[in-house]
């Protein structure tokens, strides 16, 4: 049986990312810095968000929970997950 390992990152607003499609996090400050390359992220944020994260298909998804925030979130260790599949 081959285990695979997905990670899941809350970013907010009941919002998780899977590691697999995330291609970033990013600080909405700092993408305001050069405003002309980021408009197309910046586009459809509202003025409460903190962050948007982009995956592989180039979907955002935005978030008002500061991206330092997310950041100081603690892992959960590996022994500490329980999952299982019926039937296995």
């Amino acid at each position: 049986m081959e285990i695979i390992k997905i990670m899941f990152i809350h970013i907010g607003n009941n919002i998780v990312v899977s590691d697999k499609d995330c291609i970033g996090i990013f600080n909405i400050e700092t993408l305001k810095l050069n405003n002309e390359d980021n408009n197309f992220f910046l586009k459809n944020i509202s003025n409460i968000d903190k962050l948007i994260s982009i995956n592989e298909k180039n979907e955002i998804k935005s978030s008002f929970v500061s991206p330092f925030t997310v950041i100081k979130r603690e892992a959960i260790n590996e022994d500490e997950l329980i999952w299982s599949r019926k039937n296995e």
